[in-house]
């Protein structure tokens, strides 16, 4: 049998069938260490800390002593193989082994069951210092009578990985001694498109040019070899009192055991306090709290280590992984079929007197203050560049850039390599899943970036001054907080609620949001709520002819055109998004609507003033009606909505509550005999029902027509005002009755019901 990719070593034995074969890797370097003892075979493993395998074979009629094996130990050693000797059932041979194994400071890994097929002993085990080996049986079928040993151990491999740090100093230094040479290019003329292209590859170049490399050590911290010493040495010892059953080796052994436990204990106390006391610098003992401590912060991983397919296999090959991802998102991301004529695009232009409105100039020190308020992110985009590089730059480039930018302002054109986007995905729930489970995330250019922030200031005053947004809308935008959105959407229902309206709530979802923007709807729309042509035209230019890369795991897919969304991860396609469907509240007039970011909650209630059941049907009709209303908006706008995840919720006023205490207030009555007086925090409105209730249920004259007429006019004509003067929200009410009153009927309808089929 031939294995090419391994190499072997033998060691031959003391008959004609012996002998020891080890085969290694290639791609682990070994040498040879020369023993002349048969069925010995000793290989040095050549990793980032060498580490000695000792494969043995210890027949009964072996020639060689244990002793001779000593001086093939080391500080970090494994002695694996058949050794012939149960370490608890054979005796004298146990001891003799037993011995040899404390004076070389050995520690035994020995499985709990047996590694013989033709006996129940175990004979097969390891022999370890210095190194934290497991081992385990193959229960598989085999032709041996031994069953075979499954050892593995840590530790890090020959090949170092590289780190990188680089010489910002060194960086800003050779920028300061070019900058005459980029000055002297054109910057706001045609040719700045080749200016940029011509400055970012230089900066990418500059930036791997100062670039120190070095050797990573990821090596966990390990147990000082004098802990390791006293831990072999109590298993050992562990072992003889077992063997011999000697209560002084036993109590020795157990001795020994708590004082290493102890002092492990106390180091590895020592070594977390290092760390949370470092964990804010850089450095070894930082990056290993925080990689400790990473995996408790959030339930759900966002990497993504798979692909799904649909006949049930997963992906793992990062190629074909971002292959199978480019071709999802490039369906997903073409342009969309669109019945035309469309009022967006196609009616009338209506002209607005801010139509030739430019878009004001950039200076420098804004730029300076959008640079000291951006975090100082590390993520790359397409060209190798990012924030934190930017940080870098020295501040007189920026003067160039504030030609660059208001160029493209004043003429509405853009450098390519702006529109060219690096995207990576993040998985929203499973770290392995369908290609539609993940979440784009567009890593734009770093300088495009900045632009945005600048047009984005510009854009929302125009929104402002214009007042095309409106108040119901939370979520990306300054003074109008998501939570206040939320209170008022909770004060909504509990005021449908306190006029014993049903209620129900519909939570919409919209279906890849920000990737589903239509860009010729937008473009169309934007024009017609008023925003000057200027900002129409950029963000037009802004939008069409992008294309983006998907990158994972350093492979990258091909180009795909980008024909509809906007990128996640701008600044400015949230507020576009919100502008777009600044007018959906005015195709669902009938229910109160609530927006938060790009999501919706939709308030119905039934009609005030009629009986419950009334009501319900009532709200089941305006429910019908807002569905196709908001269905036929999201036709119009070309926005589809996710109906998996959009919810309904449906509330009323528990009737049963004011039932149950109307019980317990019958039964306490009956129990005890007693008069009660009973006054309830709510109101008299609330009490008279209590009160009316439970002489409903206590008297059955009062469930009779006359006996009825006489309770209504003892517990609610007595109070002497109308039914519409007992409600807080009856301006609108005209026929006389509060809707605390009609709940009360509800209430007197089912313990009708109830004593009709009870009693």
């Amino acid at each position: 049998m031939a294995l090419s990719n391994h190499v072997a070593f033998y060691q031959a034995g003391e008959n004609a069938h012996g002998g020891v074969l080890v085969l290694i890797r290639k791609d682990i370097p070994v040498t040879r260490v020369s023993c002349s003892l048969p069925n010995i075979c000793v290989i040095d493993l050549l990793l980032s800390e060498p580490t000695r395998l000792v494969a043995i074979y210890a027949p009964e009629s072996k020639t060689w002593r244990w002793s001779e094996l000593t001086n093939l130990t080391n500080n970090r050693c494994i002695i694996m193989g058949d050794f012939n000797v149960d370490i608890e059932k054979d005796g004298e041979k146990a001891d003799q082994l037993l011995e040899w194994i404390d004076s070389c400071h050995l520690r035994p890994v020995v499985l709990d069951s047996n590694t013989s097929l033709r006996s129940n002993r175990t004979i097969d085990y390891a022999l370890t210092t210095g190194v934290d080996l497991t081992i385990q049986t193959y229960e598989g079928t085999t032709n041996s009578d031994h069953k075979p040993l499954i050892g593995t151990f840590t530790g890090n491999d020959a090949k170092k990985r590289k780190g990188s740090r680089t010489v910002w100093s060194v960086f800003s230094l050779f920028l300061s001694y070019t900058y005459e040479f980029w000055e002297q290019k054109e910057w706001n003329t045609q040719a700045s498109e080749t200016t940029y292209e011509e400055f970012i590859t230089f900066l990418t170049s500059l930036n791997n040019r100062c670039q120190q490399y070095f050797a990573l050590n990821q090596a966990r911290p390990s147990i000082p070899y004098e802990l390791l010493k006293l831990l072999a040495l109590s298993h050992s010892l562990s072992f003889k009192a077992k063997r011999k059953g000697d209560i002084q080796l036993r109590n020795e052994a157990r001795r020994l055991r708590n004082a290493t436990r102890f002092e492990l204990r106390r180091l590895q106390q020592e070594q977390l306090t290092k760390q949370l006391r470092e964990r804010h610098t850089s450095g070894e003992d930082s990056a290993l709290f925080w990689n400790k401590t990473k995996r408790h912060f959030r339930h759900i991983s966002s990497s993504l280590r798979g692909f799904e397919t649909p006949k049930g296999e997963i992906i793992r090959d990062p190629q074909n992984m971002v292959d199978t991802a480019a071709d999802y998102y490039e369906k997903l991301l073409e342009a969309p079929v669109v019945i035309r004529p469309h009022p967006y695009v196609d009616a009338p232009p209506v002209t607005w007197e801010n139509a030739t409105t430019p878009i004001p100039n950039v200076t420098y020190p804004e730029i300076i203050n959008i640079l000291q308020s951006r975090k100082k992110k590390k993520s790359q985009d397409i060209h190798g560049l990012s924030p934190f590089i930017l940080d870098k730059i020295p501040r007189n480039y920026w003067h160039l850039f504030v030609q660059l930018y208001n160029y493209s302002f004043a003429t509405c054109l853009m450098a390519k390599k702006f529109k060219e986007v690096r995207m990576v995905l993040l998985a929203k729930k499973n770290a392995v899943c369908t290609p539609d489970q993940t979440r784009p995330i567009s890593l734009l250019d770093s300088f495009l970036k900045i632009q945005e922030r600048l047009f984005l200031t510009r854009f929302l005053q125009i929104l402002k001054d214009r007042g095309i947004l409106p108040d119901n809308q939370s979520g990306f935008r300054a003074g109008y907080r998501l939570q206040t959105r939320v209170l008022l959407l909770i004060e909504q229902i509990s005021s449908y609620m306190a006029n014993s309206s049903p209620v129900a709530t519909v939570f919409v979802d919209f279906k890849s949001a920000f990737d589903q923007l239509w860009f010729e709807g937008c473009i169309g729309k934007l024009l017609r709520l008023g925003v000057p042509q200027a900002y129409v035209k950029w963000i037009q230019t802004w939008l069409c002819g992008r294309k983006a890369s998907i990158e994972m795991q350093g492979k990258r897919s091909r180009w795909i055109e980008i024909k509809r969304g906007g990128p996640q991860g701008s600044s400015l396609t949230p507020s576009l998004f919100i502008t777009y469907h600044s007018d959906m509240a005015d195709f669902i007039p009938g229910a109160m609507s609530f927006f938060f970011a790009d999501d919706l909650a939709a308030v119905l209630a039934g009609q005030i003033g009629v009986r419950f059941t009334d009501q319900c049907i009532d709200l089941e009709r305006r429910l019908q009606l807002f569905l196709e209303q908001l269905e036929f908006y999201s036709i119009l706008s070309v926005q589809p909505i996710n109906y998996m995840k959009t919810q309904a919720m449906f509330s009323a006023r528990a009737l049963q509550k004011i039932l149950m205490i109307s019980v317990y207030i019958v039964q306490f009555n009956e129990d005890h005999a007693l008069s009660l007086m009973i006054c309830v925090e709510d109101g008299w409105d609330i009490t008279a029902q209590f009160i009316s209730i439970s002489e409903l249920l206590l008297d059955p004259y009062y469930r009779i027509f006359e006996g009825f007429h006489t309770l209504i006019e003892h517990e609610w004509f007595a109070f002497g005002h109308r039914f519409s003067h007992r409600s807080n929200q009856t301006a609108t009410n005209t026929i006389g009755f509060a809707t605390i009153f009609l709940q009360f009927l509800d209430l007197v309808h089912q313990v009708r019901f109830i004593k009709m089929n009870y009693s």
